[in-house]
């Protein structure tokens, strides 16, 4: 099962942040895979909506010119200003990101996708913890990054060896019963 990272999407933050939303607004975007490019889309803004115009072709049937509308909806935010969200074209939700696993850009649910943290093993996870923390003390682990409070120091120092021995102690299960289930053959 692949992840909703996997696949071509569009989120509702990036084109708001970016100043799209506006009627009248035409823009494209494009996507890459490996720094090669993987699709691209126009796309259209009216007053409520957004027209999504792109080629679809699943496997070795003929492309297919897609429109796909998709509507907005926006929320006021407690200190003012509003949020814009996407309506999901198939369950019609409220969704800040959509994804093209298939012909239609859906959100996550209809296309049941999940995130690529929740396709991860106890001990992808817990090297991706470790790794989080290694990069944010430094290259010099063991050494204060400068700027950095001592206490801060300490305590991310003591997750990182907290990390470090949980990985360590499930790579050791898993090698463990991975040599059981070789016994046993």
């Amino acid at each position: 099962m692949s992840g909703l990272d996997s696949y071509k999407r569009i989120d509702v933050r990036y084109l708001h942040r970016r100043k799209y939303l506006q009627s009248g607004y035409y823009f494209s975007l494009s996507w890459n895979c490996g720094g090669e490019p993987s699709g691209d889309i126009r796309v259209a803004v009216g007053d409520d909506c957004l027209t999504l115009i792109y080629r679809f072709r699943d496997y070795s049937e003929e492309w297919q010119d897609v429109r796909e509308r998709v509507y907005l909806d926006w929320t006021r935010c407690n200190y003012g200003g509003k949020r814009p969200w996407f309506k999901c074209p198939g369950c019609r939700q409220r969704v800040g990101i959509l994804a093209a696993a298939s012909r239609l850009f859906l959100c996550r649910h209809c296309y049941r996708l999940k995130y690529s943290s929740q396709l991860e093993t106890d001990l992808e996870r817990a090297q991706r913890k470790r790794d989080k923390l290694r990069e944010r003390l430094g290259e010099k682990e063991w050494l204060k990054p400068k700027g950095m409070h001592q206490k801060t120091f300490d305590r991310l120092r003591a997750r990182l060896i907290e990390a470090e021995m949980r990985a360590d102690e499930i790579w050791c299960m898993d090698a463990s019963a991975w040599l059981g289930r070789l016994k046993r053959r």
